[in-house]
């Protein structure tokens, strides 16, 4: 039988070899470790918007929306025939003009201006006479053109100083908005292109800032024109979509610089286009209806206009 003192020694012996074991047995609890408050961690700063990513979200917002495509029957019907049909690829009207080269040909610059075109259509093999209004030519370049003698022909605006039939093209790079007198410009452009002859170029309809600017020709209008004069239209592309261009052009003008962030998102191969295109194919439009719909929305389109072989001016 234990004793009293005996179960005292053992108690002792045991708490003895815990603290051996276990130091921090039956000590005072540790104090509490302070954990330090977490840093705190400042938001990303926001990316700012550029323009041109706010306007390709805009495009893309509205773009989203479409369930259907609602279109003036006249559009379609009246210009539709002109437009291509089967392919999304927009013929410029340098392509225009290239195909349409045949050995020999004469070219008419109407509107030659600084003749910046001359070097590019030469090189396609043309033989480039310029015509222009004598006003409408920089005082800068008139020294140049007039050592050019008779490749170089200035007129009034009404007659074309050229005998009938003397072209094979007349050229119209975004000139006919200053045409003062519509009937007349393309009576005497079809007097001076032979049967099959055609006029090419681009036209600017909706932008207003072109000095000394008279008509914006839609494509409906440059039809009408040419049916006047017994010329066909033949041929329309969409070129420059409008909200690209004009917002582009209201930069430039407000700061008179032309280094935009628009720059590369012009012509037809632009996010405008494109969003319209895959809207369209999510809609089921056939390819003719998709590059209508584009050309409803540009500031400028590219054509060709045919004297049809047999026609009177």
């Amino acid at each position: 039988m234990t004793n009293a003192s005996t179960r005292l020694s053992l108690t002792a012996l045991r708490r003895a070899l815990a603290r051996i074991l276990d130091p921090d047995r039956g000590g005072p609890a540790p104090a509490p470790v302070a954990v330090p408050d977490p840093v705190p961690v400042a938001p990303p700063e926001p990316v700012p918007d550029t323009l041109d990513a706010l306007l390709e979200r805009l495009i893309a917002g509205i773009t989203d929306r479409a369930t259907t495509l609602a279109m003036d029957g006249s559009f379609y019907h009246e210009v539709g025939p002109a437009v291509n049909g089967d392919s999304l690829e927009a013929a410029s009207a340098e392509d225009l003009l290239a195909a349409a080269f045949r050995p020999g040909a004469r070219l008419l610059d109407f509107g030659c201006g600084a003749m910046h075109s001359r070097p590019f259509i030469e090189s396609l093999g043309y033989a480039w006479q310029g015509v222009d209004y004598l006003d409408s030519v920089s005082a800068t370049v008139r020294d140049d053109v007039a050592r050019l003698g008779d490749a170089v022909r200035f007129y009034d605006g009404r007659v074309l100083p050229f005998a009938d039939g003397d072209f094979d093209v007349v050229w119209a790079m975004v000139v006919l908005h200053h045409v003062q007198h519509i009937d007349l410009s393309f009576g005497e452009i079809a007097r001076v292109l032979r049967p099959g002859g055609k006029l090419i170029g681009q036209i600017a309809y909706l932008e207003q800032m072109q000095d000394y600017g008279t008509f914006n020709f839609t494509p409906y209008g440059l039809k009408i024109a040419a049916q006047g004069a017994g010329l066909r239209l033949t041929r329309v592309e969409p070129k420059h979509d409008a909200f690209v261009f004009l917002l582009r052009r209201l930069l430039i003008t407000l700061t008179a610089s032309d280094d935009t962030p628009f720059n590369g998102m012009m012509g037809p191969d632009g996010v405008v286009h494109r969003s319209l295109i895959e809207t369209g194919r999510r809609l089921g439009l056939d390819i003719r209806t998709i590059n209508l719909l584009r050309l409803l929305f540009c500031t400028h389109f590219v054509f060709e206009v045919e004297k049809i072989a047999g026609d009177a001016p």
